[in-house]
């Protein structure tokens, strides 16, 4: 025997384990495969294995919820910067705010072009320098700019800088459930590994068909070479 052909998913390791559970509730008592007390603990270790795999779905689902969300609010925090720079290239060009304005928003006085605002680091790097230029430009007795008004950009910006410390922490959360998961599924694995065997080893001396039956009964995935008999290894 060497490499076991265990089930990758966590819904048919379950799946597994229940009908190990199911069948050896039927079995006659010479015929089980496994002890009272190993039976007990296989129905704990299901249970919270169900109860593992449950979050681990709800955790993967909020998580997904706050990455679209997040995505949004980067596109929309993306594009009010984006106008608000534009609008302020706008009034310098129509003589409303003088070109020496513009470092206060950390943008070059002479040739100004439209920063890359491709990554989030961009967006909210400058969303603080507008905001900041904004502030000491008008303080200084300058008319604020609108359409967009540097108060809808903060809006934006507050609400992505918002989304990016929560799905972090969704991330953190789900990290957290996976690397338990691993844990559990590597327990799962030898549970399984252990079942198949005493299983295989019980009726390595029966027929094909007797054989054949109870790998089924057990869920075990079994192969036939000529001249040998049935085996759930490789």
């Amino acid at each position: 025997m060497s490499t076991t052909k265990l089930p990758e998913r966590d819904e048919d390791r379950i799946e597994i384990l229940q009908a190990t559970v199911a069948q050896e509730e039927i079995n006659e008592a010479w015929d089980k495969i496994l002890s009272i007390m190993e039976l007990q603990e296989l129905r704990i270790f299901i249970t919270n294995y169900e109860g593992a795999h449950f979050v681990l779905k709800q955790a993967i689902a909020d998580r997904d919820r706050a990455k679209e969300l997040y995505e949004e609010l980067f596109k929309n925090a993306q594009l009010y910067v984006s106008h608000f720079i534009q609008v302020l290239f706008l009034t310098v060009i129509r003589n409303e705010i003088k070109a020496e304005n513009l470092p206060q928003y950390g943008l070059q006085e002479k040739n100004p072009v439209l920063p890359d605002l491709s990554t989030e680091e961009a967006v909210l790097s400058w969303g603080e320098n507008l905001m900041r230029g904004e502030t000491e430009r008008t303080y200084r007795g300058g008319i604020p700019l609108y359409n967009p008004a540097i108060a809808k950009v903060k809006v934006h910006y507050e609400l992505f800088k918002e989304s990016i410390q929560s799905l972090a922490t969704y991330e953190k959360h789900l990290s957290r459930l996976e690397n338990n998961m691993d844990d559990i599924r590597k327990k799962a694995n030898e549970l399984i590994r252990k079942i198949w065997t005493k299983v295989e080893e019980r009726y390595s001396r029966t027929s094909q068909e007797e054989q054949a039956l109870r790998f089924k009964a057990y869920k075990m995935q079994s192969f036939y070479r000529k001249g040998e008999q049935l085996s759930v290894f490789d």
